[in-house]
């Protein structure tokens, strides 16, 4: 008799539980009604299992974990302004020169003018009370700079020894972050650069992703250990088992600032897996060198990242060493797509949607993760629909094969309208860049997901004008050679199992 006290008690606990989390996913998710249905689904038919994957993976905490977030980035806002008012104002005064002056033809639709709309009007950018109003402070990446110069590197092959070479030349500060970094040779060559720097003198502080660099977590929070006060090392977010939900707002910058003059920026991350040795091709990704005005809105986006996992005190923040008088360095102008809660808010998702919306001619976009939403699915193919070359570049080979499943599911619809799908061959490609109408180029950490359209942190550049569209068009016709075009008649010939595989991945979309 008492075990049947003891199963009525648990099935009224269990249920009591899932009827607290239907009640909160109807709450928190009644804007994607997609999202909100999969967790629904799963609770509901699978109980146990479900509440435990909806506890780790379904919430995103944006209403608390974002919060503290958000008041930490507008805390940010509030002494950028103090400091360029006062110990900043030369490099303020300076900054000015390089801003673009808005277009006069802002009632015309392109893809800049359009986005421009968009950054002034999220999250209130320019209604918060942290700027005055005879010398107004812009938010972080809310104007376009010219001056700048960009370069390409594909691979960790080509861009680690350059980013050696500039951590080895430091003399006052290097801020390093990435959402990977690996405890093997590459992360510990980095490190070993980074601690001699330290030594000599140079402020060096390093940002991780506790998610991304879980493996290597301890590793990294050892390293921290030791004599060296101007050697600091942070996790973005700190998870335990009592937090796991945490996982969900993941920082998936990748950024070194050496000095305030020179700055790397893109998809690399720090890992041998990035280096193609006699028996491991690696990691195909675009990265990128950057020289110019943008590298001090790059500084200041690192160091706002840096105030909320630090808790270090602004006025250590905003110091002459990180931000040198900014020179004109090549003619590329350049916008910072700092997209994330409390930044520009679903900014990457902005982005995309701008580019399939404007674009007249061209559309070509590369990424390791197309997991879109039905809405962006729809809004490529009403592109093709008028005529845009629509051109989407995804590896054949990918390192996680439900997703490569979940993409396949988006095919039939997009290739029916005439979107260009490409698999790229030979190896799992990293990389993550779009072009649109041979003008505007756009590269960083963003994929094509709805990870990276509304949970992650991402940093991307925008470029608006200048030689590094063209550089990027070259890179992405080569990735085009390399890449087996899908047909729709070949496509259709896919076997049961496989549709049936892609249908059962395509359902977990909303949190791939």
């Amino acid at each position: 008799m008492q075990s049947h006290w003891i199963h009525l008690a648990v099935f009224l606990l269990v249920l009591a539980l899932e009827i607290l989390t239907v009640l909160h996913i109807l709450l928190t998710m009644r804007d994607d009604s997609e999202r909100a249905s999969l967790w629904l689904i799963l609770v509901i038919l699978l109980p146990a299992f479900g509440m435990l994957l909806y506890l780790v993976a379904g919430i995103s905490r944006l209403n608390t974990f974002g919060r503290r977030i958000s008041h930490s980035v507008d805390r940010f806002l509030q002494e950028r302004a103090d400091a360029e008012h006062n110990s900043l104002r030369n490099y303020r005064e300076v900054m000015m020169q390089f801003i673009k002056s808005p277009d006069p033809g802002s009632g015309t639709m392109d893809f800049a003018a359009a986005l421009t709309r968009l950054q002034k009007r999220n999250n209130d950018f320019f209604q918060q009370e942290n700027t005055s109003d005879d010398n107004p402070v812009p938010p972080l990446g809310a104007v376009a700079l010219t001056g700048n110069l960009i370069e390409l590197f594909c691979d960790g092959t080509d861009a680690y020894p350059a980013m050696l070479d500039s951590i080895r030349s430091a003399r006052k500060s290097i801020n390093l972050q990435s959402f990977i970094f690996a405890d093997d040779q590459v992360g510990k060559t980095i490190l070993g650069a980074l601690r001699e720097r330290a030594e000599a003198g140079v402020q060096v502080n390093i940002l991780f992703d506790r998610f991304g660099s879980l493996k290597s977590c301890w590793f990294l929070l050892r390293c921290r250990s030791g004599n060296l006060p101007n050697f600091k090392i942070r996790p973005f977010s700190h998870t335990s088992l009592l937090t796991p939900w945490r996982i969900q707002l993941r920082n998936h910058r990748k950024l070194l600032i050496v000095d305030g003059v020179t700055a790397f920026t893109g998809g690399l991350n720090i890992s041998q897996e990035n280096i193609r040795t006699a028996d491991h091709l690696g990691i195909h990704d675009f990265h990128c060198r950057v020289h110019g005005p943008i590298v001090g809105e790059l500084q200041y986006s690192f160091l706002c990242d840096w105030l909320y996992a630090s808790k270090s005190p602004p006025d250590h923040l905003f110091l002459r060493e990180y931000f040198p008088l900014p020179e004109r360095c090549g003619n590329d102008t350049v916008r910072l797509i700092a997209s994330g809660h409390g930044y520009f808010f679903e900014g990457t998702e902005s982005v995309f949607y701008t580019a399939a919306s404007t674009a007249k001619k061209s559309l070509w976009i590369v990424t390791p993760y197309f997991v879109p939403t039905h809405a962006f699915s729809k809004a490529l193919r009403m592109a093709a629909a008028r005529g845009v070359d629509v051109r989407i570049i995804i590896p054949a080979i990918n390192n996680h094969w439900y997703v490569k499943m979940a993409s396949s599911s988006f095919y039939g619809p997009l290739l029916a309208d005439g979107v260009r799908i490409f698999e790229r061959s030979e190896v799992f490609s990293h990389a993550k860049a779009m072009l649109v109408d041979d003008q505007w180029s756009f590269l960083g950490s963003s994929n094509c997901d709805v990870r990276s359209f509304r949970l992650n942190f991402e940093l991307d550049l925008l470029t608006e004008s200048g030689d590094f569209p063209a550089v990027l068009r070259k890179q992405l016709q080569a990735e085009l050679r390399k890449s087996v075009e899908v047909l729709p008649e070949v496509f259709s010939r896919r076997s049961l199992f496989r549709k049936l595989a892609e249908s059962v991945c395509a359902l977990m979309s909303p949190v791939l």
